[in-house]
């Protein structure tokens, strides 16, 4: 949710904020909801002022003969009726006015660059030598499928298209990707690792910004009124939901695995077979809740974990500044890293870390109290991939693959892999 203060003191630069998303946002409107809602909630007051006075006046004196106390009572009845009226006004304006400021995404720090599209996104850094082949690179497909890691045929029969079953050293080699990044998060990072249901209730998804925008790439099931997580992001960041945060308690750090689940609405024929693009697949996710002086340096923090671990993997990467058009809705300054997929001849994303500063807290209700001088403020928040495990796993294949069309295990997760250091038929 949007802090209203803010619009209204600084109604320019809010919507040249949201100009630079391509949407065109009058800050006016907003400033006008606002007002008529105050001006219910003051007629509100006022009326219950009116009949407290009135229903005191009644309780404390005698003298009232029968009529004078019935005429006070009708009076009371008829301010009671305006007041009920009032108040429903009142409310439906908050509402409506709530509804439409959800509809709007996060404003954009001074450090997002400008752009109308992913084109004008921004290089920060190239990392990584690319893999020089004596053979033309298969990609991860075909490769796993040759191999018989991947079975596409059983997967569409029990499920449908764009899910997948991954078999042998394919599913350990997604266990021990798993495993691997969990244990630089927690033993590097200090993130608490934690295990987190895989559905949530729709104010979660509010909180977040998921919704109401983004309800048609979501699943919602038919029990009470739960969602699949589209990434653990949710619950995680909603841990805090309406709560009140001990300041001596931030940073905040939390990271898990988990399987999310997004319907895929706008790629209709973009990566309809292969690990990219499917409907279930697995992440390991960072969260962080810290001070809003420190929301810069912790998203510096989250970067350096996902740089670690494409390092270790030895996986060639770039790391991408999202410009204001390509930027999600609840991010104000997003990093996004690239790993190379030499199979497919090109760059593919497989991790992105934003900084959300207090929007989602704001959301969500969440905010932080220094005890000892009683001030309270929201949170910023921020989360990242660390990483995409399935992305991760078509990098593996491709970059490691060799012209036998075997794949060698990076040396990093040769401890994980039970001793594995090469998948061959």
């Amino acid at each position: 949710m949007h802090d209203i203060k803010f619009i209204k003191e600084n109604r320019i630069d809010f919507e040249e904020s949201m100009k630079k998303r391509n949407l065109k946002i009058s800050a006016q409107l907003i400033i006008d909801m606002h007002n008529s809602y105050l001006e219910s909630l003051n007629q509100v007051q006022k009326f219950q002022e009116k009949k407290n006075i009135l229903s005191k006046k009644v309780s404390k004196t005698t003298n009232f003969n029968e009529s004078k106390i019935k005429e006070i009572s009708s009076e009371v009845k008829i301010l009671k009726d305006k007041l009920e009226s009032c108040k429903n006004e009142s409310d439906q304006k908050k509402q409506k006015l709530d509804e439409y400021l959800m509809q709007l995404p996060n404003l954009i720090d001074i450090k997002t660059p400008i752009g109308l599209s992913e084109k004008d996104n921004k290089l920060l850094k190239e990392k990584g030598e690319r893999a020089k082949f004596n053979f033309k690179p298969k990609d991860h497909l075909e490769i796993a499928e040759k191999l018989n890691l991947i079975d596409y045929k059983k997967a569409i029969k029990i499920s449908g298209s764009r899910f997948s079953i991954l078999k042998s050293e394919l599913a350990l080699l997604h266990r021990a990707v798993m495993n691997y990044m969990l244990d630089i998060n927690t033993q590097f990072f200090q993130y608490t690792e934690c295990s987190v249901p895989e559905m949530v209730k729709d104010n979660c998804l509010y909180g977040t910004g998921q919704l109401p925008k983004f309800g048609e790439d979501l699943f919602k099931t038919n029990f009470n009124n739960l969602w699949l997580i589209p990434t653990a992001e949710v619950p995680l960041t909603n841990f805090h939901r309406e709560d009140i945060i001990d300041l001596k308690n931030l940073p905040l750090r939390y990271t898990t695995f988990s399987n999310c689940f997004r319907a895929e609405a706008g790629a209709a024929g973009k990566d309809t077979k292969g690990l990219m693009r499917e409907h279930q697949f697995g992440k390991v996710e960072l969260v962080s809740i810290v001070h809003p002086k420190d929301s810069f340096k912790e998203l510096d923090r989250m970067t350096n974990c996902v740089e670690k671990i494409l390092t270790e993997l030895e996986l060639p990467y770039k790391m991408i500044e999202l410009c204001s058009a390509d930027l999600g809705f609840s991010s104000s300054y997003t990093i996004d890293f690239e790993v190379w997929m030499p199979g497919q001849n090109k760059y593919r994303e497989v991790s992105s870390c934003s900084n959300c500063k207090d929007f989602q807290s704001r959301r969500m209700k969440t905010r932080v109290k220094n005890f000892n001088d009683g001030t309270i403020f929201f949170p910023h928040t921020l989360n990242g991939s660390s990483l995409a495990v399935g992305r991760i796993l078509i990098a593996i294949i491709e970059n490691y693959q060799n012209e036998n069309g075997f794949i060698d295990i990076p040396k990093v997760l040769h401890k994980y892999m039970n001793g594995i250091i090469q998948i061959k038929d």
